[in-house]
């Protein structure tokens, strides 16, 4: 069973007024809310192991999709990734993309001998997609030469959108 409060008004702390309640927050919408404020989360997390020889960019299987409520809305992302340079000299690049746009790449990561590295990537971007349509960032990897690795199943990747009002 749902519990209500009805009060008509709270007194300030200090004694010295009162507050009038008269429907403050009915009709409280995203688009009302004050820039600043976070409006939605979404998430989603990586699958199994990918392995790539590609020196171009290719899907790490992260990735999470949100619907921005205005156009003037700031999507932060949130990353944590795992991934995995082979062999002695090579490198892993790094990137996360609005669909298939890459809107932010990193440095490498590099071995600089022996096996593969496992390293986790945290990476945050602040996003201005511009749009109120589904919006679908992912994350991507290239290898230098060699193999490269990423989704290490002991280490789960995460992605994280945050809609913020513009």
């Amino acid at each position: 069973m749902a519990s209500k409060i009805k009060v008509d008004q709270i007194q300030t702390g200090d004694g010295t007024g009162t507050i009038a309640l008269q429907n403050q927050l009915s009709g409280m919408t995203s688009a009302s809310m004050p820039t600043g404020s976070v409006l939605q989360v979404v998430s989603g997390s990586g699958g199994g192991v990918v392995n790539s020889s590609s020196n171009s960019f290719v899907d790490t299987g992260l990735s999470a999709a949100i619907t921005p409520s205005a156009t003037s809305s700031k999507i932060l992302i949130i990353v944590d990734q795992n991934l995995a340079s082979g062999g002695a000299g090579y490198w892993t690049g790094f990137g996360i993309f609005r669909g298939s746009t890459a809107i932010k790449e990193t440095s490498y990561i590099q071995r600089p001998g022996g096996s593969h590295l496992h390293t986790q990537v945290a990476y945050n971007y602040l996003d201005s997609p511009n749009t109120t349509s589904a919006t679908t960032y992912k994350t991507m990897f290239k290898a230098s030469s060699g193999t490269a690795q990423t989704n290490d199943n002991s280490a789960p990747s995460t992605i994280t959108l945050i809609e913020i009002a513009g």
